[in-house]
């Protein structure tokens, strides 16, 4: 099978939707990865590739190429399919405005701190392009007649900058589902990046174009709706999945469009990302990035600035847009009406089930970032700067005192007094943890649960790195790779619930009474624990991102 995987990757990492061969390919034991298969969209031929399990069906245009006029634009659909359609090889992958490796690495960074990072490595190898809107549809190779299979929806990670939908390999999660019998389709999709797909300010929101990245996954979505059954897919039962800005993405999802789901999917499973405490899209600093993006591009003194982002240079975009790394949603009035945590505690969201939950170390990679904050002068200052930006001095001497500078009592827990690289190390590593992650996981299966919703939660404790502990993405391999996350979440996809595998403890849903949350730890232990860890310090996070949303 390794084999197969291997040869199958060759040949889509060579193949970038050029014209296909129409001659066929003999399935025969050395080349069955190779072997074609194909599906009827509209009147084109789609031309895919099997090993002989799964059946994978790359590049898949679902959206008008989002260049010239449709640049900085709400996505158009695609118009009816003609001709023959290469499907064997990823597409084109959204221009990143990011890479893993964008920050300095500290000197205390050790070997298996830096090899950690190639976790959120992708597959492909495909080219970078505006003309990136393609889908990848990944099905069992044999479907019984009449049988209609959910599916699962991946939104990628990468922070809203980096990343692609040919960033795990769907194959793995088709290949699990057939074995445990309870077949699913998978299919991840591209989305707009950086300020292609997140661009800010006063202009966009008058244009009614903002949070273009998370109109792009709902086109996708439309996309599904209407093609999957050709792929024996269900379309009435698609469960969302991503991680961190994936997780995010999925959540805000439920906002979207007035809580509006256009029966486009029906379940959510959300890792490490939820409902963030974002601003509004025309924010000082983002309009500030808007106009430092236009400035670099010569187009401040244009009449008509988006018309003149529209009819810049792509290498100029690109090459201005990676000064700046302010580019995620926003609240824009139209697509994300209001602020996404005050529609998330108003009960403004979809009913839909829900699973949600984070890694126990969350913030530790995070202190990347914050590498030079050494005093506590310096640590206010990035408070305000990036989350808090009007809390009170009284409120902040309250959240330095519920995170004390104690490395015993920072992240990674349970460490004692190792790795303290820095001044407040360990310290920024809680805060960043739960201000980005934990406390925002934990409000919204809270505000789910008190609105009577079907939600379940998870803390993830194992994948230990020395120094980063379980950290952000420490989930990745599980999930995608097999393990026994992939098993919950093909179950939750077949039946909208968790429970009822063999051999997997009873998981209660979330209630504030009991706090119950499924606890991953050891190498493959699962127990039931509660969710009251930092309670007082978490709350008090929970309550500062109520009153202050982010300020970038």
């Amino acid at each position: 099978m390794v084999l197969a995987i291997l040869s199958l990757l060759s040949v889509a990492t060579h193949v970038w939707c050029s014209p296909v061969a129409t001659g066929s390919v003999r399935c025969t034991p050395s080349n069955a990865s190779t072997c074609p298969v194909t599906a009827q969209l509209d009147s084109a031929t789609v031309v895919g590739v099997s090993d002989g399990m799964t059946s994978s069906y790359l590049c898949i245009p679902f959206a008008q190429p989002p260049v010239g006029k449709l640049r900085f634009n709400i996505p158009e659909p695609i118009g009816p399919y003609t001709g023959l359609l290469n499907a064997t090889g990823f597409g084109n992958q959204c221009y990143n405005s990011l890479t893993t490796h964008s920050f300095p690495s500290p000197d205390w960074v050790t070997p298996e701190m830096a090899d950690y990072f190639k976790i959120f490595n992708g597959i492909t190898t495909s080219p970078f392009d505006e003309d990136c809107l393609n889908l990848n549809v990944i099905a069992p190779a044999s479907i019984l007649p009449g049988r209609k299979l959910p599916v699962v929806a991946y939104i990628f990670f990468g922070a809203f900058k980096f990343g692609s939908g040919g960033d795990v390999d769907g194959r793995t999660i088709v290949q699990r589902s057939i074995e445990m019998g309870e077949p699913v389709i998978f299919v991840s999709m591209n989305h707009r990046l950086g300020p292609y797909g997140f661009l800010g300010g006063k202009e966009v929101k008058a244009a009614k174009i903002g949070n273009l990245g998370l109109q792009d996954q709902r086109e996708a979505f439309r996309w599904i709706k209407k093609y999957i059954h050709v792929f024996g897919g269900d379309s009435n039962r698609v469960t969302l999945l991503g991680l961190s800005s994936g997780g995010i993405s999925s959540t805000l999802q439920m906002i979207a469009n007035g809580a509006d789901t256009e029966g486009l999917f029906h379940a959510v499973w959300a890792e490490s990302g939820s409902v963030l405490p974002l601003g509004w899209i025309d924010q000082p600093a983002t309009q500030q990035s808007y106009d430092n993006l236009i400035s670099r591009i010569n187009c401040s003194d244009a009449m008509d600035t988006l018309a003149c982002l529209r009819a810049a240079p792509v290498d100029a975009i690109n090459a201005a847009g990676a000064l700046d790394i302010s580019w995620q949603p926003h609240a824009d009035g139209t697509f994300i009406k209001d602020l996404p945590q005050s529609a998330l505690v108003s009960g403004d969201i979809a009913k839909l089930p829900v699973v949600a939950g984070n890694a126990e170390d969350e913030g530790t990679i995070f202190n990347i970032g914050y590498q030079n904050v050494t005093t506590v002068a310096q640590l206010e200052a990035a408070i305000r700067a990036n989350f808090y930006a009007d809390i009170s001095d009284s409120d902040m001497q309250r959240l330095l005192q519920l995170y004390p500078n104690d490395a015993a009592k920072g992240a990674p827990y349970g460490t004692g007094d190792q790795f303290e690289f820095t001044p407040m190390w360990k310290r920024i590593g809680a805060l960043m943890g739960d201000i980005n992650v934990i406390a925002i996981r934990r409000l919204f299966v809270e505000r789910l649960a008190l609105q009577g919703q079907n939600v379940w939660t998870y803390i993830y404790r194992r994948n230990k790195v020395s120094a980063w502990g379980s950290t952000h993405g420490s989930e990745i391999p599980n999930m995608y790779g097999g393990g026994d996350m992939t098993d919950l979440l093909i179950h939750f996809a077949n039946t909208h619930d968790p429970n009822g595998l063999p051999q997997k403890p009873y998981w209660p849903q979330y209630d504030l009474a009991t706090r119950p949350m499924l606890d991953f730890y050891g190498n493959d232990s699962l127990r039931i624990s509660t969710d009251t860890y930092r309670q007082e310090a978490i709350q008090f996070v929970i309550e500062q991102g109520l009153e202050h949303p982010w300020p970038v």
